[in-house]
């Protein structure tokens, strides 16, 4: 007569994630001046919509995302990274014929495959919610990237016009963004 034995094992682990994630993306500015003309008019309009100059870039966090415009290359870097510690939890229990070490492994790599699937879940579930920040954070900023961009190529164009001659009249139009230049030559 064979008796059964009833194997059980619960595990518990917690498990430090760190979730990082970025975007790089051009910023639309046009070459009308000298590159070290024109990132100074872009760190000029940056820094009257709240960025802060760090030599050569212009940096800005918003909901836990950096942005940073480097002001010569016009290149845009968004980035957010998380640490946070995860608990998962796992139980298992088998019905055997014979109590063997070879058993109670095979049970302990259930349940360690087990906590792995969890721990990888929530995982997963940390950079999706980076990623939505994220775009969140860069919908936020981009209208102020945009209008800073657009002012500063018009700073520009001014200054432009002014070596090529004597402006006689300037006119600009906020809703369009149109900008008119009547220069004598």
């Amino acid at each position: 007569m064979s008796r059964a034995f009833r194997i059980s094992l619960a595990e518990n682990r917690t498990e430090n994630i760190h979730v990082e994630d970025g975007v790089c993306t051009a910023l639309e500015v046009l070459d009308v001046l000298p590159k070290e003309e024109m990132a100074e008019l872009l760190a000029r309009e940056l820094a009257g919509r709240g960025f802060d100059r760090d030599g050569r870039t212009m940096k800005k966090v918003v909901d836990g995302v950096s942005i940073e415009v480097d002001l010569v290359e016009g290149t845009v870097t968004a980035k957010i990274a998380e640490e946070r510690a995860v608990e998962a939890h796992a139980r298992a229990e088998r019905t055997v014929g014979q109590d063997t070490q070879a058993k109670r492994d095979r049970l302990k790599e259930i349940v360690g495959r087990d906590l792995d699937r969890k721990i990888a879940a929530e995982r997963g579930k940390m950079t999706d919610e980076l990623a939505a920040r994220l775009e969140k954070a860069l919908r936020d900023v981009k209208n102020d990237l945009d209008r800073a961009s657009a002012k500063a190529t018009g700073e520009a164009l001014k200054v432009k016009a002014s070596r090529l001659g004597d402006i006689e009249e300037v006119s600009e139009d906020p809703e369009t963004g149109s900008l008119t230049i009547k220069v004598r030559v």
